[in-house]
């Protein structure tokens, strides 16, 4: 019997009602609640008032969770909108012009991809002020290579078709050749790819964060709440 979702469909299908889902409640939580300290609250147990209890600053956990997403999420699209933009652009040129372009480009690569991604992004992220917006410079400086190097790929195989030969024996633009005719070629591989990587710079932004490179205290972000609260994990249930 044909299973209508595999294993993997099943995942990518609870990933994205659960985006879904946070995207939807921003409209029925207040952001104030989320940074305003009542001191009186702290520690409060879940109840109807706070779903999910309050933290040592009183502050609303559910609320707050709901706004980290906003930052997670915007921060996410916008370094893979960065990534796609430089990996796309980088990889057209060296597949269409070839020679010491393609030569650069593919030796950066191979070194930037030698040394475990993560390490670049924290060593990256330790030079900056700690921020959302030095990690989206972090993560888009090694993140971009993988694209690069898909790009390329596709545009070397579709050189020797005859499309691409009659447009550049008509003297074609090397701009129309390269929007019109081998762009729509690498949107469904780069859509592919940029599923997978959403999910991966969640969990970048989160780690870099959690450990003092991302989000700054009181900014609701999912990392930096986890950093903040292991301290209380022991003195309230409600972090668990």
């Amino acid at each position: 019997m044909h299973k209508i979702f595999s294993k993997n469909n099943l995942i990518f299908f609870v990933f994205g009602a659960f985006i879904f889902v946070m995207i939807v409640l921003q409209f029925f939580v207040s952001s104030e609640n989320a940074t305003k300290v009542n001191l009186s609250q702290t520690f409060e147990p879940i109840s109807w008032l706070h779903l999910l209890g309050t933290d040592d600053y009183g502050r609303d956990l559910f609320t707050r969770i709901i706004i980290g997403a906003r930052s997670t999420l915007f921060v996410t699209v916008l370094t893979l909108i960065a990534i796609v933009v430089i990996g796309v652009t980088l990889g057209l040129f060296a597949g269409y012009k070839k020679g010491w372009i393609e030569r650069l480009v593919l030796r950066f690569i191979d070194v930037g991809l030698s040394i475990p991604e993560f390490i670049i992004m924290i060593a990256l992220a330790s030079f900056f002020q700690p921020s959302l917006w030095n990690l989206v410079i972090s993560i888009t400086v090694i993140k971009w290579m993988n694209y690069t190097r898909l790009t390329r790929s596709i545009v070397n195989s579709e050189m020797n078709k005859p499309y691409i030969k009659m447009a550049q024996l008509f003297h074609v633009p090397t701009r129309t050749i390269l929007i019109r005719h081998l762009t729509p070629k690498i949107i469904p591989a780069i859509i592919v790819l940029m599923v997978v990587d959403f999910g991966k710079i969640i969990l970048y932004i989160s780690s870099l964060s959690f450990i003092g490179l991302g989000a700054q205290p009181p900014t609701p972000e999912w990392g930096a709440m986890l950093q903040q609260g292991r301290d209380f994990i022991f003195v309230s249930s409600n972090y668990v």
